[in-house]
């Protein structure tokens, strides 16, 4: 009797974990989509799907970060777009070393993100409308450095990034995002910096009283950010081939949307890497597996949207009981 409990109890909190039912309902879609369709599980629509997954993973990560401290920032598309126009420009028009071309993209979204944080932190803007203004003006300097045109010329280098691939099926753009997550999990499970986080995330006067210095943290979180925004534009400029004017748009929705199903709470101080993978893995498959089954594209939005409407509801209700 207290065996068969402890198994009911185990499989209780095994389901209430987002990261297994995200995991569950992941796997149950696969494999429905590759018995039911000719060509998902094709070695093409595969590495397509990582790639879609690659960029919006990168960017999803860096929101996870920003979700934790109770913010939120939907300039990473921008910033995004930015680095990636940046990149283009330079390496069209310059003989600067390749290298240099890719620290100065990656500097400028970086500044892209520090000013996101004095803007938060020093004028006590709200988050969301902080990062919308700047988000707005971003884009605006993407055009009128581009003309509003396309920007080709890209180094060869970058072409190949946004080429190859693993074993034949998985892409180095993949390989990134791996990383990228990777490395914030290490952060956020081990170091100082990660734990001040969620700290920050319970509210700053708790924050303050426990010695984190707050300014500093946002700063630095919504500047490390823009790091990651900037890595996932090259990553952009590597899969398109090119710079468009328009570059990045709807991934910050996306990205915001795949950390939000991975269990972020918009109230800041919960969030997990694994969780934000799943979530953005499960919004890309569910684009993919409705194309597969020629779904019309509106009637996938819809389901994108009520999926994001459902994982805040689901949030929200949680808050209110720990309340």
């Amino acid at each position: 009797m207290g065996k068969a409990r402890l198994q009911n109890n185990f499989a209780k909190s095994m389901f209430q974990q987002t990261e297994f039912t995200l995991g569950a309902i992941i796997i149950v879609l696969f494999v429905l989509t590759s018995i039911f369709t000719n060509n998902f599980f094709s070695v093409y629509n595969v590495t397509n799907l990582l790639k879609q997954c690659a960029i919006i993973g990168v960017l999803a990560v860096a929101q996870t970060l920003i979700i934790i401290t109770g913010g939120i920032d939907i300039s990473g598309g921008a910033v995004a777009g930015l680095s990636c126009m940046v990149l283009a420009l330079l390496q069209r028009d310059t003989q600067m070393n390749f290298y240099l071309t890719l620290v100065i993209a990656l500097v400028v979204s970086v500044a892209a993100g520090f000013v996101n944080g004095v803007i938060i932190h020093d004028f006590k803007v709200p988050p969301m409308i902080a990062t919308l203004g700047t988000s707005t003006i971003i884009r605006g300097i993407i055009k009128i450095i581009s003309n509003a045109l396309t920007v080709s010329g890209l180094d060869q280098r970058i072409l190949d990034m946004g080429n190859s691939s693993f074993f034949g099926f998985f892409p180095t753009l993949a390989i990134i995002w791996i990383v990228v997550a990777l490395l914030i999990f290490l952060i956020l499970r081990y170091t100082i910096f990660g734990r001040n986080l969620y700290v920050i995330g319970s509210g700053s006067d708790v924050a303050k009283l426990s010695g984190v210095k707050v300014r500093k943290m946002l700063y630095s979180v919504y500047s490390f950010a823009g790091l990651l925004y900037g890595i996932a534009g090259i990553m952009l400029a590597a899969r398109v081939q090119s710079a468009l004017p328009t570059g990045g748009e709807g991934y910050d929705m996306n990205a915001i949307a795949a950390a939000v199903i991975g269990g972020a709470s918009l109230s800041g101080g919960r969030g997990t890497v694994s969780g934000t993978v799943l979530g953005t893995i499960l919004m890309v498959l569910i684009n993919n597996a409705g194309v597969q089954f020629g779904l019309n594209t509106h009637v996938l939005e819809i389901t994108s949207g009520v999926l994001i409407v459902f994982a805040v509801t689901m949030d929200m209700i949680k808050n209110r009981k720990k309340a």
